[in-house]
């Protein structure tokens, strides 16, 4: 990847403009929106609505202009589009403000410099590529693909830590059902604690960071790197995490700013579960194991830096996996590393 310039670091606003005409061609689906009418609802010339078209084309739209008829949208960018981007989420009653770069070092980072900077959240970040991506026990994240999603989401809950002890776990849960729902025929797992797999591929990875004070939990951080679109060919290759992509899965290509917002609602509606205390053992007790990749398969988990072999038994109370060692005891494991293995 080359080095990025630093207009592409800069954050790209949705435009009153583009969401206004970009929401009348989506809206019109197949049929002609005629540039007297585009230029009567935005209050400019047919010129101007031309040079607006122009400006879409060249982002990656296909606008059909047509003499007489108007023009008709045929296909959007396969990429983040922040008027695309802001009609999505708002189309599933979302009020997030999202804050797009092209190009950031990580989310979580700019997340991070945004509160420093005195922004208040909730907020998103979305890039179309990071150049410092990571994931737990700070992993590099690839994700130099603008066939992907980016995203970090800022919370400010002011709450006990243990409230919010199951947040991870929840949006892995919402995710995998949000996402199910574009994909019915492939049924998406996760697996403890992390990551989102499809027969045993991953794609997509989840990075809780928050920070601490005396009342409690001050800020949250969630990161989410999902692949989208990429290609079998452009997806990095390892015999512990194969990867995949809900393309590759599904086998078309999915509208990315529509699964940005999907992705959105679903972090929205885990953190809900948590701060309404909602999060109770019994309901996480039945949303995991329909979507638990790992239950009764043979795995390796750290644990105080020791190796252990097991059967996953899935999670207990506290979201600790539940591992069932050769003499039938049972430990409990809270962090580090899991792996599927022989047993």
């Amino acid at each position: 990847m080359s080095n990025p310039s630093e207009s592409e670091y800069r954050l790209l606003q949705a435009r009153p403009d583009e969401c206004c005409l970009l929401r009348q061609l989506l809206n019109a689906g197949e049929s002609f929106v005629s540039g007297s009418q585009l230029a009567h609802d935005m209050d400019l010339s047919p010129p101007a609505i031309w040079g607006k078209i122009k400006k879409l084309q060249a982002f990656g739209f296909e606008i059909e202009a047509v003499r007489n008829r108007g023009y008709r949208l045929v296909k959007q960018p396969e990429v983040i589009h922040p008027a695309l981007l802001e009609l999505a989420v708002k189309a599933h009653g979302m009020e997030i403000p999202c804050l797009y770069l092209p190009v950031v070092d990580s989310t979580n980072n700019e997340a991070e410099r945004q509160i420093a900077n005195g922004r208040r959240g909730p907020f998103a970040v979305i890039s179309s590529s990071q150049t410092k991506g990571r994931g737990r026990l700070g992993r590099e994240w690839i994700s130099a693909s603008k066939e992907n999603l980016y995203l970090t989401v800022t919370y400010e809950p002011r709450l006990p830590l243990e409230q919010l002890q199951h947040f991870t776990l929840w949006c892995g849960i919402k995710l995998c059902e949000a996402l199910q729902g574009r994909l019915p025929n492939f049924p998406l797992k996760i697996k403890w604690p992390n990551d989102l797999h499809y027969e045993g591929q991953k794609f997509a990875g989840m990075l809780t960071e928050a920070k601490l004070d005396a009342d409690g939990l001050k800020t949250l951080f969630f990161g989410l790197g999902l692949n989208v679109n990429s290609k079998p060919d452009n997806l990095p290759r390892t015999p512990q995490a194969p990867a995949t992509s809900l393309q590759t899965i599904g086998g078309e290509t999915l509208p990315i700013n529509t699964i940005a917002a999907l992705a959105l609602k679903a972090i929205q509606e885990a953190f809900e579960i948590c701060i309404q205390n909602t999060d109770t053992e019994a309901s996480l007790a039945e949303a995991w194991p329909p979507l638990d990749s790992l239950y009764g398969r043979a795995v390796t988990a750290e644990l105080n830096g020791k190796t252990l072999a097991g059967i996953a038994q899935g999670i207990d109370a506290s979201g600790a996996l539940i591992l069932e060692t050769k003499d039938g005891s049972q430990q409990m494991i809270r962090t580090g590393d899991v792996t599927l293995t022989q047993f």
